[in-house]
């Protein structure tokens, strides 16, 4: 009986327990795709958002739709946690060496 009641309170504790959302940014290679676009123009997996842009010790927020360029960090927030791998992809998309280095096959 002793291990019912405590597998029953592990249960209660799991599912009353709140998801915390996670908020990190992402270093803006030279060969991402997003160079040169707004913030706006990102699409972003569901329950995902961008908050603004760190450069130079600058915080730009979203609201003002700044552009990306190389060494930005975007801010953005994944507001349950199994979203930030997904978001985390997203922004870390990049084109490939040859079209950075402007070689063309």
């Amino acid at each position: 009986m002793h291990n019912n009641i405590r597998v029953k309170k592990y249960f209660v504790l799991k599912s009353n327990k709140t998801l915390e959302p996670s908020l990190f940014g992402v270093l803006i290679q030279t060969n991402s795709v997003y160079l040169g676009i707004h913030l706006t123009e990102i699409k972003l997996p569901d329950r995902c958002a961008v908050l603004g842009i760190l450069r130079d010790n600058q915080v730009f927020s979203a609201t003002e739709n700044p552009s990306v360029f190389a060494g930005d960090y975007i801010l953005a927030i994944a507001t349950h946690p199994m979203m930030t791998p997904a978001l985390k992809v997203t922004l870390k998309k990049i084109h490939s060496v040859y079209y950075s280095l402007g070689l063309t096959h």
